[in-house]
């Protein structure tokens, strides 16, 4: 996955959910309950509000893993600063 930047911090991230492609297994809510969660719709959803151009939130082991579970790669990881898609690889 990815690893810390430069300056040893961990890098921020934006959590995107694909709606349309979610079916709820609820493995991201397990494997990262900080960052996500299943919605009263049983789809997921970022715990945190992310619009354009706001701050992200740290990449944790546990949101690299939750990305990397989605059975149907529902979620997308971008960088805050840059918006360059981090996971998975597209």
């Amino acid at each position: 996955m990815t690893g810390r930047d430069t300056a040893g911090t961990a890098p921020e991230v934006i959590v995107q959910v694909d709606r349309d492609r979610c079916i709820g297994s609820g493995m991201c809510a397990l494997t990262a309950p900080g960052s996500l969660a299943l919605g009263a719709d049983g789809l997921a959803r970022p715990l945190r509000e992310q619009p354009t151009g706001a701050a992200g939130e740290p990449l944790t082991p546990e949101l690299a893993d939750a990305v990397d579970y989605c059975p149907v790669e529902a979620l997308t990881l971008y960088g805050a600063r840059d918006g360059r898609r981090i996971s998975p690889a597209g």
